[in-house]
């Protein structure tokens, strides 16, 4: 992706050291509309103590310290973004495809507006494709963000330990799949991942239209039913028969889910209904 590209060019190029002003990371045009607000609240805190009016000058203080601390709050974000976007194995992205990285992007490299409301609190904002401006608290940047954690280890591990016992098949799995399975999608936002990202070398939604293909082109399975959100295991447990359904496999190369069972019989019934059609045309003929 170019815009995979240019974030990562953007992070091995970058000027900024720990020891930069929280204020100077974001790009000249943010760092002077920045100092121009702090130095008017300079003037006032000036103003106000040459005049002795104390309560007003340590309101002006009170909001400079404010900013410095949203400020180095939003540094700490910065450095997080880059440090999840290619800190996994071979500088894999850590953030799980269920993220809509879009908006960060471009802010976290210097493409995004910082700027003052009415209430002289920060907004952050980043133009999307229409050229409208995506304007977002400080609190917001990150609340939609996921982190891939240890569900794919979990799962492997478990899927490694049903292949090891396929050569005893007079015995039971050691685990219950289910349990096992449900125990995975519940920790956190693991189901999200589990839904949207590559987990043995598989994508579930990949594999999840090529099984339901036709349900999905005959409109039985809507357009609604195909988004991440939709897969929630904590309301819809497609998610958790599928992971369940490629354990049983591993452990057991026969195991047939319900669907391949009933396309199973389906071609069954229409092998036998063509060997009669063709049986009775033959006789027919005799």
């Amino acid at each position: 992706m170019a815009e995979d590209k240019q974030v990562r060019k953007y992070a091995e190029n970058l000027s900024y050291g720990k020891d930069s002003l929280a204020s100077e990371i974001h790009g000249k045009a943010n760092q002077e509309r920045i100092n121009k607000s702090i130095a008017s609240c300079v003037r006032n805190y000036d103003k106000h103590m040459a005049e002795g009016n104390k309560g007003m000058a340590a309101h002006f203080k009170g909001q400079i310290e404010k900013w410095n601390r949203e400020l180095n709050s939003l540094k700490a974000i910065k450095e997080e973004f880059f440090m999840n976007y290619a800190s996994g194995r071979g500088g894999e992205r850590m953030y799980s495809n269920y993220t809509d990285l879009s908006w960060d992007r471009d802010f976290f490299t210097e493409r995004g507006q910082i700027a003052l409301g009415d209430d002289l609190e920060f907004r952050f904002g980043v133009a999307n494709d229409k050229g409208e401006m995506i304007w977002k608290k400080q609190e917001d940047i990150t609340e939609n963000w996921v982190v891939k954690g240890v569900e794919e280890n979990d799962f492997m591990r478990l899927q490694q330990s049903a292949v090891k016992q396929r050569n005893d098949m007079g015995k039971p799995l050691d685990f219950d799949v289910d349990w096992e399975v449900s125990r995975i999608l519940e920790k956190s936002d693991a189901w999200k991942v589990m839904a949207s990202d590559k987990i043995g070398g598989r994508y579930f939604l990949n594999d999840y239209v090529v099984e339901n293909q036709k349900a999905i082109e005959s409109g039985q399975i809507p357009d609604d039913m195909l988004h991440p959100d939709s897969f929630n295991a904590n309301f819809d447990n497609r998610l958790h028969q599928y992971y369940a359904d490629r354990l049983r496999k591993a452990f057991d190369p026969n195991y047939q889910t319900p669907l391949e069972a009933r396309k199973a019989d389906e071609l069954m019934a229409k092998t036998k209904t063509t060997n009669t059609e063709e049986t009775n045309t033959e006789n027919t003929q005799v």
